[in-house]
């Protein structure tokens, strides 16, 4: 789904599509609701975090996940993840990422998240049955991380932390269709950790629902050759493959906010010339028939690098040179301590 202009103010269109967003707030805060008080929510026999979004919309909730899964592995704990798996065909049975051959075949935040991390990864649209089979699977795991799945009110989870757009911030505040919200903005208060990605951070980020957001940032770190593994740093990049001045790039993005990634690029000094698509967009055949014949060196997120290495090596531009942009959003001790702290407490009071 786009992100279309009017979900940040409240204009004529926004105001004609406000009733129909009222239904959906009402049935999202009576989900929440039903969930918290149903005695039926499956939960494990160890501590879940949910980490999802609250608005339509990349927010950085997967870069968080996998920065969230390094510290408290380095912290002691076995980790698992749950994903829904979005845009695979699943089946009946949950697939275990470990042993699917490429993205295509369990979903494109499931294979990077096992790609960076090497650990279990189990997708399904329904958690609950990922859930089952991860435990099964792997009896060691102690904390299971949830990718999104904030509003799927059928798994219990110990801690839920949510992540906002630091430059599109919360919209509008209507429910969808009228705005970004999938879920009253009011839910925020229902949060354990708030967490506001990039531009603007936390000292910018006012909302009485979420007095201490937390500050996080994207960040990039290095760019790897698609097709032959080798690295660089941003630095060596621009000098090898971007020497003159007047040297462009061409960058595609296939994710919930593709000007984020171009934005960081241009903050780099990188010159432009950008292919935005929507989340998970294949790419067209008329843009692929371009890129193929474009001189420029060519540049994706990691999540967008993950199906072209199904490309490989039928595919080309003529410069030959595709390029993954690397990064991570780093999460201070003091966060991470808190999540650890709060989920001994819970973990304490379930048993």
């Amino acid at each position: 789904m786009r992100y279309p202009n009017f979900w940040q103010r409240r204009g004529v269109f926004s105001l004609l599509l406000w009733p129909l967003s009222l239904i959906t707030c009402a049935w999202a805060k009576s989900a929440r609701k039903k969930g918290q008080n149903s005695a039926a929510n499956v939960a494990a026999d160890c501590p879940i975090i949910v980490i999802g979004n609250i608005t339509v919309g990349g927010t950085g909730k997967t870069p968080v996940l996998i920065a969230l899964a390094e510290a408290l592995t380095l912290r002691g704990k076995t980790v698992g993840i749950i994903s829904r798996g979005y845009g695979a065909k699943i089946g009946v049975e949950p697939r275990d990422v470990a042993e699917s051959d490429r993205a295509k075949t369990v979903g494109d935040e499931p294979w990077l998240i096992h790609q960076r991390l090497g650990l279990p990864v189990v997708v399904h649209p329904d958690r609950v049955r990922a859930l089952s089979q991860l435990r099964a699977r792997y009896p060691e795991i102690n904390v299971i991380l949830s990718d999104d799945g904030l509003q799927h009110h059928k798994l219990a989870r110990t801690i839920e932390l949510v992540v906002i757009d630091g430059v599109r911030g919360l919209g509008n505040q209507f429910c969808l269709p009228a705005g970004p919200l999938r879920e009253p903005v009011k839910s925020l208060l229902a949060m354990d950790f708030v967490l506001v990605n990039g531009q603007g951070l936390a000292s910018d980020f006012k909302h009485p629902y979420a007095p201490n957001p937390w500050p996080v940032a994207f960040e990039l770190s290095e760019v790897r050759d698609l097709f032959d593994d080798a690295r660089y740093t941003i630095v060596e990049f621009i000098e090898q493959f971007l020497p003159a001045a007047d040297s462009k790039a061409t960058a595609l993005a296939a994710i919930g906010h593709p000007d984020r990634f171009f934005d960081a690029l241009r903050a780099l000094g990188l010159k432009l010339e950008t292919y935005p698509l929507a989340d998970h967009q294949p790419v067209p055949a008329e843009l692929m028939a371009h890129l193929g014949h474009s001189s420029q060196p060519l540049l994706m997120t990691e999540k967008d690098a993950v199906k072209w290495r199904d490309k490989k090596p039928a595919w080309h531009t003529q410069s030959g040179q595709v390029f993954a942009v690397c990064g991570h959003i780093p999460l201070s001790s003091a966060l991470v301590d808190s999540v650890l702290t709060l989920l001994d407490e819970r973990s304490k009071t379930a048993s």
